[in-house]
């Protein structure tokens, strides 16, 4: 099984955006954080996705997009993208 391809926008100054994290090293999920703090225009970038609201953190497996997703969603979507690769 291949992994999915993961990336979380995010700052690590937000609870959310560090729960997310810490699931996914727990997980052994590899991921591509990009950092809101470091990268301001990740901000815009989120907030398009999601009506002009930047939630963080915004999930992308595959080509989906999960704004603040609980971990059993994560959980299910990286699996699926995993089986269907």
């Amino acid at each position: 099984m291949r992994q999915a391809n993961v990336s979380v926008y995010g700052s690590n100054s937000c609870p959310d955006t560090r729960r997310v994290l810490k699931f996914l090293d727990a997980q052994s999920i590899p991921y591509e954080f990009k950092d809101l703090d470091e990268v301001p225009e990740f901000q815009t970038y989120i907030a398009n996705l999601n009506d002009g609201k930047p939630v963080m953190p915004t999930v992308q497996v595959e080509n989906e997009f999960y704004f603040n997703p609980d971990l059993d969603t994560l959980i299910e979507a990286v699996q699926a993208a995993s089986v269907a690769r």
